[in-house]
C-alpha cells in the first residue's frame, strides 16, 4: 500500500483482520517478516520506534498512553515539541512560550487553556485525548497514526475528537491513518478508505467512489 502525502486514510476491518498489524508495523512497535516499509523516502523496515519519530506520531486509543499524568499540561507540550535531545522542564522557558500554548489550547474547545498548570491525571478522557492529539501534530509529522484514538470515550465526546482531528489535519495538511471501528466515521472523515481482511487489502476506495458508499454497503461487505 501506498499513502499519499495529504491522504487521510480511514481503515476498517473485523476483529483479526489486521488493522493493527499494519499500524504496528508502520509505527515500528512489531517487526515484519518480509517486506519493506519506506517513510518519506527512508528505508525503515528494521529501524526501531525512537528513530522513525522523526517522521511519525502516533495518538493511541486509551488517552493515558499519549500523556504523562504527573506533568502539568504545559510541562506535556514542552516535551512534546522537544521530544529529542536533552530538556529540563524546570529551565526550559522560552519567550511567548505560554501564550502560544495558550492559544494552541484555546483552539481546542476543551477548557484546558485554562488549566495549563493542572497535573493532566486530573483532567478528563476527552480533554486528555485532545491534549494527545495536540502533542501529537505540534512538529507536524509527515504520517499521523491513529489507533482507534476516540474508542475509549463517550459518544458526544468521540465526536467532538473526531471534528477536532479533521480541524487539525486539514490546517496543517498532515498525512493521516486512522484504525476505527466506527464505520460512519470512516464515511464521514478522510478522503480514503481502506478495508483489511484476512491479513490483506481487499478494499481501497477514495474520493467520488467514497463518498457514495454507505454503511449498508460496507456491511454487506464484512458480510461476503
Amino acid at each position: 500500500m501506498t499513502i499519499e502525502p495529504g491522504d487521510f486514510v480511514s481503515v476498517i476491518g473485523n476483529n483479526g483482520a489486521g488493522k493493527s498489524t499494519l499500524l504496528n508495523t508502520i509505527a515500528g512497535t512489531l517487526s515484519v517478516d518480509a517486506g519493506e516499509i519506506n517513510l518519506a523516502e527512508h528505508r525503515v523496515t528494521n529501524k526501531p520506534v525512537a528513530y522513525r519519530s522523526r517522521w511519525v506520531s502516533r495518538v493511541f486509543q486509551d488517552p493515558k498512553m499519549g500523556t504523562a499524568g504527573d506533568l502539568s499540561v504545559a510541562q506535556n507540550l514542552t516535551l512534546a515539541e522537544k521530544h529529542t535531545g536533552s530538556l529540563s522542564l524546570r529551565r526550559y522557558r522560552r519567550k511567548g512560550q505560554t501564550e502560544r500554548y495558550l492559544d494552541l489550547l484555546s483552539s481546542l474547545n476543551m477548557g484546558l487553556e485554562n488549566r495549563l498548570n493542572t497535573q493532566v491525571k486530573y483532567l478528563s478522557g476527552g480533554q486528555r485525548q485532545a491534549l494527545s492529539l495536540l502533542m501529537a501534530t505540534l512538529s507536524q509529522p509527515q504520517l499521523l497514526l491513529l489507533d482507534e484514538h476516540t474508542a475509549a470515550l463517550d459518544p458526544q465526546t468521540s465526536h467532538e475528537v473526531m471534528e477536532l482531528t479533521q480541524q487539525i489535519v486539514t490546517e496543517q495538511h498532515l498525512t493521516s491513518l486512522m484504525i476505527t471501528h466506527k464505520l460512519s466515521d470512516a464515511l464521514t472523515y478522510g478522503n480514503r478508505l481502506v478495508m483489511v481482511q484476512d491479513g490483506q487489502i481487499k478494499l481501497d476506495v477514495r474520493g467520488a467512489e467514497k463518498q457514495a458508499l454507505h454503511a449498508e454497503d460496507l456491511m454487506g461487505l464484512f458480510e461476503s
